[in-house]
């Protein structure tokens, strides 16, 4: 007699809504993950403009770098809280079985880490 499997195959429906919530998780950690590189960013930029003025000795003046600076640690706290948002709508949707991707908080941080980083690089250029 042979024994029975304790770990059955779970059903091909529970099996999908497994993986959508692990694909879900995935997402969310490369949101988690984009967010912190952004902050990261954002005080390298602020601090290279910092030792720049102080090379000059330019105390207490606010550079163009300070202020891309701050911008970007905040679209990278933005895109923190976004991510979670995103996730949490999605899990719920999961869970009610009426998923439905949503495209524009993607387009919010791509447009917004192009237009600073376009900006960054005319300032940069033309300084």
């Amino acid at each position: 007699m042979q024994p029975q499997n304790e770990h059955t195959d779970p059903p091909e429906q529970g099996g999908t809504e497994i993986r959508e919530h692990l694909a879900n998780e995935r997402t969310l950690l490369s949101w988690v993950r984009t967010g912190v590189s952004l902050i990261s960013l954002g005080l390298v930029v602020e601090r290279a403009g910092a030792l720049a003025r102080a090379a000059q000795l330019q105390v207490g003046t606010t550079g163009a770098t300070e202020l891309f600076g701050i911008a970007l640690a905040l679209l990278g706290a933005l895109t923190l809280i976004l991510g979670t948002v995103q996730f949490l709508r999605n899990r719920r949707s999961i869970s009610a079985r009426d998923f439905e991707p949503s495209v524009a908080i993607y387009l919010v941080i791509v447009a917004g880490s192009l237009t600073f980083a376009g900006a960054f690089v005319l300032y940069v250029l033309f300084a």
